[in-house]
């Protein structure tokens, strides 16, 4: 397959990394729609880490643990200067002028447009070296669903995914770009692809907002659940 240049998981954008996490050694999609609409939560995911945005939804609680309504969420924008990343930028003056002319932002209703997020994302990490492609020859309306290949460069994914074990052990402080990644790779039960656990003492600290999560503030940690929570789950790990 070639030689790929190494580089560091963290110098990734949360999209980037479930992007290069949804692919198989093979260069497959292991789950085209949980990958489509999993990229989209973590780009509204990035952007909450860059304080720009909450997403805001009914919270109760069982047993003592905290529960999010994914429905009905919505998306708060709470700055509109520039994000750092050109694709975060563009996405966050869509997503204002949207807000402006519908007065409220349906985080359902944001899941299901913005399609095109993972192809984005996968065009991306080519261009860095992080991805290789192998061309297809099947025209489809995304690219993704094609027989194009994206074949992962298997230190900086393999990297990746020793900080989700490390983080599934309960034994770090996790900070708040980690929270959000593990709880995406978890609620979708990516991580039994991926050969990740997560213990059970960690999960209930998590639903009560102490252990490894305590440093992050309440209003991210919110945020993480419910995008999370709106990422289809693997349908062979169900039941």
């Amino acid at each position: 397959m070639g030689h790929m240049s190494p580089l560091p998981a963290r110098l990734l954008s949360l999209p980037e990394e479930w992007t290069l996490l949804s692919l198989t050694d093979s260069g497959k999609v292991r789950d085209s729609n949980q990958a489509v609409v999993g990229c989209v939560a973590a780009e509204l995911g990035e952007l909450a880490l860059r304080r720009k945005l909450l997403v805001r939804s009914r919270k109760f609680k069982i047993f003592g643990f905290d529960g999010y309504r994914t429905s009905p969420a919505e998306i708060q924008v709470i700055d509109t200067s520039r994000a750092g990343l050109p694709w975060a930028d563009e996405l966050l003056a869509d997503l204002e002028r949207r807000r402006v002319s519908e007065q409220r932002l349906s985080l359902g209703q944001w899941l299901r447009q913005r399609r095109e997020a993972f192809s984005l994302h996968l065009d991306a990490l080519a261009e860095r070296g992080v991805l290789r492609r192998a061309p297809g020859t099947r025209s489809v309306p995304f690219r993704f669903l094609s027989s194009e290949r994206y074949y992962p460069d298997p230190a900086v994914r393999d990297t990746l995914i020793a900080e989700l074990r490390a983080a599934g052990s309960g034994q770090n402080q996790l900070d708040e770009h980690m929270v959000f990644l593990s709880d995406l790779v978890s609620s979708s039960l990516l991580n039994k692809d991926l050969g990740i656990e997560l213990r059970v003492s960690q999960r209930l600290d998590r639903g009560r907002g102490v252990g490894t999560v305590g440093s992050v503030p309440e209003d991210l940690r919110h945020t993480s659940a419910v995008l999370a929570s709106s990422v289809p789950k693997n349908r062979r790990y169900q039941g």
